[in-house]
Formats: structure tokens, sequence, C-alpha cells
């Protein structure tokens, strides 16, 4: 192996505060019934939904965040323009506040990794948000190639996409160990490109799909034990 790729989202970062924490929060500032949002599991679900649904057409992070507040306010039928600016707005400062962070062990991993292999990053997303949190949790040092699909226009698992990572990084797929959380986006687009995978998941079982994953963990950091 001489190099290894990582996806950022829930494979090397994530948000100390939840969805659902954010949301209900935002509501208090905002002076808006929380139990107007319904369940706060299945809004969280939505909104992730949505996020996946829009992101590739967003022009900005604040953009996006209205849009799906706007729906999801529609969606619970009581949508109100000036209330779902008011309540995006408050998202984004919530987590502008709150933050984001690696897991436990990922900045010590990456930098010993970095003294043996090359490292890339290629996450979905756009442009904006994946660079203020690239940036915020330094790992712009650290990786030799970083993709972000905002900038390039190709969303995992597009073949397109992991063939750019393999060319910027100078390498063969057969070399390349692609690290990621989504089995779809991640594994499956690695996979199809000729990478090494390793799926990070806490499912249990065995992969039902063709694309079986080279090595199956269930934090970043456990990479540390195979690679090291």
């Amino acid at each position: 192996m001489r190099a290894i790729g990582f996806d950022l989202d829930w494979t090397l970062s994530y948000y100390p505060v939840s969805l659902q924490q954010v949301w209900q929060e935002a509501a208090s500032r905002c002076s808006f019934p929380v139990a107007l949002l319904g369940d706060l599991d299945s809004l969280a679900r939505r909104y992730n939904e949505l996020w996946l649904d829009n992101e590739r057409a967003a022009s900005s992070k604040e953009a996006l965040r209205l849009h799906i507040t706007t729906s999801l306010l529609d969606e619970l039928g009581t949508g109100n323009p000036e209330i779902a600016l008011k309540l995006a707005q408050a998202f984004g400062d919530i987590r502008n506040e709150t933050g984001i962070a690696a897991y436990p062990g990922v900045a010590e991993l990456l930098a010993d990794l970095t003294k043996e292999y090359k490292l890339a990053l290629y996450t979905n997303g756009p442009s904006d948000i994946q660079w203020e949190k690239i940036h915020a949790l330094g790992f712009d040092q650290l990786m030799d190639v970083i993709l972000v699909a905002g900038d390039i226009g190709i969303y995992k698992p597009d073949l397109r996409g992991f063939t750019l990572l393999l060319e910027q990084l100078d390498e063969a797929a057969k070399h390349v160990l692609f690290v990621g959380d989504n089995y779809d986006a991640d594994i499956t687009g690695a996979h199809n490109a000729g990478m090494y995978t390793a799926w990070v998941t806490d499912t249990e079982g065995t992969v039902i799909d063709s694309a079986q994953p080279t090595i199956i963990i269930s934090a970043a950091a456990q990479l540390r034990e195979a690679l090291l």
C-alpha cells in the first residue's frame, strides 16, 4: 500500500452536537414551539435526506440550509418564510458555535500515516462548508491531495471522482486504500475504481453485495493496527 484516501464526514470527523439538539436550540432561540417540529429523530432523518437530495445544486451552505428548513416546515404544515429564515440562521449560528471535531485518535493516526503513505481526502458536499471543516480540523496540513465534490462537480460514488483522485495521487488503484463510512458512496465507489476499501461502520453481519470491503472497522483510528 502506497496511499490512503479518506472520506471526511462520519469517517474522520463528526458534529459534537446532534441535529436533534441543534433543532431544539434553534427553536428556542427563535421562540418557535419545538412541538411544532414533531418528532426530532424523524426531523433529523428527513433533514439528512433533504441535504443529500439538494447539496449538489446549492450555491452555499446558507442557501442549502434555508431551502431545507423551508421544505421541512412546509412538510410539517407550519410553512412561513420569515420563520424559516430565522430558524435557518439560528441553526447556522449554533453549528458555528459548537463546531466540528475529529474522532478520538484520528489526528494522531493521520500524522503518523504521513510518514509512510501519501494521504488524500475526497468528500462530498458544498465547497464552502467542507473547506471550513477541513481548515478547522487542520486536515489541509496533512493531506497530499484534497478533492471536494462541490469544487469538481463530481460526487461519490461517481467513478470519475475516484479516477481523478488516483491521477492526483499518481498511484495505481492497486496501491491505494480508501476509507469511508458510507457503503454506497465510499466503498462501492472506491471498489469500482479498483481500490482496496475500509468500511467504517457499526453495522453487524455480512455485506450482501459484490463490493465486499477489504477491511471492516468501527472507527478509523483502528487502522493503526493494520497499517502501522
